[in-house]
Parts: structure tokens; sequence; C-alpha cells
């Protein structure tokens, strides 16, 4: 064990503007039960339920994609139905610096 704290553990900086890092979950439709699990629990809001589709109960929507935190995959295992997919992070740890 180094002693060092593990990037998780430390605070992110994004070395790019966000609106130029494309980090944020696409929804499976078809999967998506609308039960509102992933909205409940993130904390910068990027989840919404959508319109319903005739009779068909209403599915989750990214409604707010940039309020995703960049390399944040909480979300995905809380989903019940498989249904939210991420990025793969180590695409992304470039835009990223880790500081104290």
């Amino acid at each position: 064990m180094s002693g060092l704290p593990s990037p998780s553990k430390k605070k992110k900086r994004l070395l790019a503007p966000r609106e130029e890092i494309a980090w944020f979950p696409v929804i499976d439709t078809a999967a998506c039960n609308g039960c509102g699990d992933c909205e409940g629990f993130c904390k910068p809001g990027v989840f919404a339920l959508g319109e319903p589709e005739g009779v068909k109960r209403a599915r989750m929507t990214v409604a707010n994609p940039w309020n995703c935190i960049v390399l944040c995959t909480r979300c995905e295992p809380v989903c019940p139905s498989g249904a939210i997919t991420l990025p793969r992070p180590e695409d992304f740890e470039r835009f990223v610096e880790y500081v104290d």
C-alpha cells in the first residue's frame, strides 16, 4: 500500500470546459421501466421522467446531460432494469486532473 489517497478519494478538476466533454448516461428506452430510481438517486439532477407514449408508461430521460459529473458511474448499478449505460471511463481520464 502506497499511503497515497486513491484518485476516487481526491477531488477532480476538469481540464476542458464541461460543455466539451461528452460524458453522460444513455438510457435504453426499451429496457427502462420508468421506476425513477435514477432520478431519486442522482443529486446533480441528470434524469427526469419523460412523457408517456400512448398507453405505455413513461420512461426516464437524460434531461440534463451536462449536469453529469465526469467519470461518475454511480447511477448504472442503481437501475434495476440495466437501462443506463455510460461511456468508457478510460476514454475520459484525459479530461480530469486529481487534486487534494
